[in-house]
């Protein structure tokens, strides 16, 4: 899902806190959240991955924390929870459900 965030600075620390999320590295090509640049205006894209693919994860709302990694580390983080809760929750990679496992972030607490 791909929307606008003129708010956005364009920092990308969305990507690489989601990237650790995934797999407990600061991977941003593994990011289920990508930042793009726009042609005009103000901000940037915020696209969040909906499938497994060569762009990285599909976007899994990081299942077992309050807060999702790429909300917390956002400098506009009510714009970009407002943003998430309109993903689709279900994961999908490559055609199959798979069971989630637990979050790097989960053993730190």
């Amino acid at each position: 899902m791909l929307f606008d965030m003129p708010t956005c600075g364009g920092c990308r620390t969305c990507e690489i806190a989601c990237s650790y999320h995934h797999i407990g590295a600061f991977a941003p090509s593994i990011s289920s959240i990508k930042i793009l640049n726009k042609a005009d205006g103000i901000g940037y894209h915020v696209l969040f991955l909906e499938e497994d693919g060569e762009s990285g994860r599909a976007c899994d709302g990081c299942p077992g924390l309050e807060v999702p990694f790429c909300v917390e580390v956002c400098k506009k983080e009510e714009e970009l929870k407002e943003m998430l809760k309109q993903v689709p929750k279900k994961v999908k990679r490559k055609g199959k459900k798979e069971e989630l496992k637990a979050s790097p972030r989960q053993g730190l607490r």
